[in-house]
């Protein structure tokens, strides 16, 4: 009986486990999926962005190294544009190339001036591939 009871209460909680959105699960220390998912275009216009698994993969990478990131600046990384699929980059005229069709890019903001931050990133010694700030939205796009 008692075996009986353990496995069903086992059940559950499996149950209950796979029905906590899997965009909600952590994919480093400081990031989620769905940080790295969310999109307004895409919800806009009714599209789900949603990674493959080779995209899902240069997201956790992307995050590992976004960790590092917010390591060196010491304050929180607000994300505003990370993966984009097909339609959404589409929608948002993004390059066919870019880095965030692949989930190797990330735009960002953080509380006070980003123009400082390559300077603490060079400090730290994070090695990316591009970093861009866009003053007038106070916003940095790096890619890996």
């Amino acid at each position: 009986m008692i075996k009986k009871i353990i496995l069903v209460l086992a059940m559950l909680l499996c149950i209950s486990c796979s029905s906590v959105e899997m965009k909600d699960r952590k994919i480093s220390k400081y990031f989620t999926l769905k940080e790295a998912t969310h999109s307004s275009t895409a919800k806009r216009y009714g599209i789900k962005n949603i990674p493959n698994s080779s995209e899902y993969k240069n997201i956790v990478y992307t995050a590992t190294r976004m960790d590092e990131v917010r390591k060196a600046l010491k304050t929180r990384v607000y994300v505003t544009s990370w993966y984009r699929n097909k339609k959404v980059n589409r929608k948002v005229k993004g390059s066919s190339e870019s880095y965030h069709r692949k989930g190797l890019a990330v735009d960002f903001k953080i509380k006070g001036k980003a123009k400082y931050i390559k300077k603490k990133l060079d400090k730290a010694k994070i090695s990316y591939d591009q970093l861009i700030y866009y003053p007038r939205q106070n916003r940095l796009h790096i890619s890996f």
